[in-house]
């Protein structure tokens, strides 16, 4: 964290350090600078997600076809599948029983490729349900390399986040790490709040000034939320500041 005069680490020092040596190794894996530079900032508009009339499991589809073309897994095998979410079921005049949370995708490595799982309720969350399917898409991109991984199995999924990153997703990631909002059903009504994935907004808005500061790229801050916005600016002055952390990644092929 910053320090009372603004001489301390942008996260926690031992996060921070896990994660430039997660950056060094997806890149030592994944293509190195040059694959980095070529890697594209996927946002919200039709350059990256042309309009569709599907519906349903078929805008699920699309969505995941696009998501896998942009990380450049079109000719991985895998198949796709959308999952039913348990709802609330009303046990009484004013009694729900709430379901678990169950996840918003999975992945499983199969004989022919890949399966992966999503919950159908998120076609209508287009902003949650991209960075869900980036994220499988990058257990399966990581699941072909056999080398240990920074941290360890332990720190799998922060691994698979950072992929998300590495592979341009990082704007949707961040924007959904965290919600908080008003809600309402047959049933009841009021606040609530969700996280999705597993990386902080904090860490996210680290991960995605990084990503900027490498290719030389400007930051989109209109397309952040603005929580999201604010610690991407202060991350990105953090970086500009001691640009010596990453000047070892950019010498990495």
């Amino acid at each position: 964290m910053l320090g009372l005069f603004g001489n301390g680490r942008f996260l926690e020092p031992e996060i921070e350090d896990w994660v430039l040596e997660a950056w060094a190794w997806l890149l030592a894996r994944l293509g190195g600078m040059e694959r980095l530079a070529a890697t594209p900032l996927v946002l919200a508009n039709r350059d990256f997600f042309p309009p569709t009339d599907t519906e349903g499991a078929a805008r699920g589809a699309y969505l995941f076809e696009r998501i896998r073309a942009l990380m450049g897994l079109e000719g991985w095998p895998c198949d796709l599948e959308a999952v039913e979410r348990p709802r609330s079921r009303l046990v009484a005049q004013f009694v729900a029983i709430q379901p678990g949370r169950a996840a918003n995708g999975t992945f499983v490595r199969t004989a022919d490729g890949a399966l992966i799982r999503y919950a159908i309720d998120l076609v209508a969350q287009p902003r949650v349900l991209i960075p869900t399917l980036a994220h499988e898409l990058a257990h399966y991109r990581l699941s072909a390399i056999p080398d240990e991984r920074p941290g360890g199995e332990a720190l799998e999924e922060l691994l698979t986040e950072l992929t998300v990153a590495f592979r341009g997703f990082g704007v949707f990631a961040a924007n959904a790490a965290f919600a908080f909002g008003q809600h309402g059903d047959a049933f009841s009504q009021g606040w609530r709040s969700s996280r999705n994935g597993y990386l902080s907004e904090r860490t996210w808005a680290f991960a995605v000034a990084l990503f900027c500061a490498l290719k030389g790229a400007e930051i989109p801050f209109d397309q952040l939320k603005p929580s999201v916005a604010d610690l991407t600016r202060k991350a990105a002055h953090y970086l500009k500041r001691n640009a010596g952390l990453i000047e070892p990644l950019r010498r990495t092929s």
